[in-house]
Order: structure tokens, then C-alpha cells, then sequence
């Protein structure tokens, strides 16, 4: 039997790839879009109130940034999470084999040279 690699097990892997969390910043690149307001001058909103609106509109995209990118990790660990209970489903079959097998050739072993 040969050995297998981490490597031949590209099918539900492959899947698990995310962009990296503070490399390339998904958060950052979503936080630089900002919204422009347009001033219709029917509110008498001081630089203060717009400073604090845009702030706040910025805390929102964050939160709602992080809320994605919690979720994505959290589908990522369920599918390792099901991938290792396959595993090891697996290899419990393959130990109950090994021991069947080996159980049947000392049996034949024994009952071959017993003649």
C-alpha cells in the first residue's frame, strides 16, 4: 500500500482557500470605499453631525465586513470539521480490515503448515 500525501486530497481542500485575513486586508479594501453625501441644504447639519454620520457609516461597513468574514470562516471549520470526521470514519474501517486480514492469514498460515 503506498502513502498518501496531504496533497492527493484536493477535492474539498481546494474549497478551503480564503484570502488572508490581515495581509491584503479584505476589511481594508471594503472600508476605503466611502459614500459621498449630497448637501440639499434642507438639513442644517454642522461638520460635526457629518463627521459623526460618515464615522458611524464606516463603524456599519466594518461590522458588517467582520459579520461576513466571521461567517466565511465558520463554513470553512464546518467543512474541516466534516472532512476529519470522514477521516477518521475512514481510518477505523481501514484498522477493522487490517485486523481482519491479519487474523485470516495467521489463521490460514496456521491451518496450511498444521497439515
Amino acid at each position: 500500500m503506498s502513502s498518501v500525501g496531504f496533497d492527493d486530497f484536493s477535492g474539498p481542500c481546494s474549497e478551503l482557500a480564503l484570502p488572508p485575513l490581515f495581509g491584503g486586508n479584505i476589511l481594508e479594501s471594503e472600508l476605503e470605499q466611502e459614500v459621498e453625501f449630497a448637501d440639499t441644504g434642507l438639513n442644517g447639519d454642522t461638520a460635526e453631525e457629518e463627521g459623526a454620520a460618515r464615522l458611524r457609516e464606516l463603524y456599519r461597513n466594518k461590522y458588517h465586513a467582520l459579520q461576513r468574514r466571521c461567517k466565511e470562516i465558520e463554513t470553512v471549520n464546518e467543512k474541516l470539521l466534516n472532512r476529519l470526521k470522514n477521516v477518521r470514519k475512514i481510518t477505523q474501517r481501514l484498522k477493522k480490515e487490517r485486523r481482519y486480514h491479519l487474523q485470516w492469514c495467521s489463521w490460514w498460515c496456521y491451518s496450511v503448515t498444521a497439515r
